[in-house]
């Protein structure tokens, strides 16, 4: 079994509120949170948490509607990026609270799978193909294939530890 930290933790991420309103197009207001807002937001907690991203890019707004979700990509450094899940809590007018949770890509995972395989010395990894991404909750599972120049093997991650948006995974080899 290898174990690689996936994601570094950031304080203060769990709950947050932001404002606005925009029309749906059933004529009624909904408010929402837009990409630019949720963008800033996140750049401005994870630097109060010492950790200041490279970039944060959402790909929709967060509309405010309860358990409604939306995605955004963090580059923290050019080994260490995620894809936290923003949920709506509590929509209060036109305040819309959400929390994140951690989560990876299957792009993402794919390059840490290789990393790690490849950093371990098992296989000389020339490519890594995962059925998704993984979701920072203990227990999930992911599942990917290792190609080497002259093998291909299965190798499961999952979560064995989550602490804030700090993810810990295991590579585990099939037998």
């Amino acid at each position: 079994m290898y174990c690689f930290t996936a994601v570094l933790a950031a304080a203060g991420m769990v709950c947050c509120a932001l404002s606005g309103c925009t029309a749906n197009g059933g004529g009624s207001n909904v408010p929402t949170v837009s990409r630019q807002a949720l963008q800033e937001d996140i750049s401005r907690r994870l630097a109060e948490a010492g950790e200041k991203p490279q970039s944060v890019t959402c790909r929709e707004e967060l509309v405010g509607e309860l358990r409604a979700t939306a995605r955004c990509e963090v580059v923290v450094s050019a080994t260490n990026s995620f894809e936290p899940i923003v949920t709506v809590t509590a929509v209060d007018g036109e305040a819309v609270d959400y929390a994140m949770r951690s989560a990876v890509s299957k792009s993402q995972l794919e390059t840490m799978v290789s990393r790690l395989v490849g950093g371990f010395g098992e296989i000389s990894v020339r490519a890594v193909s995962c059925e998704s991404g993984i979701e920072g909750r203990v227990g999930a599972l992911a599942h990917c294939e290792v190609d080497g120049p002259d093998v291909r093997v299965r190798r499961t991650v999952a979560v064995s530890a989550v602490n804030g948006l700090k993810m810990e995974i295991d590579v585990v080899a099939h037998r």
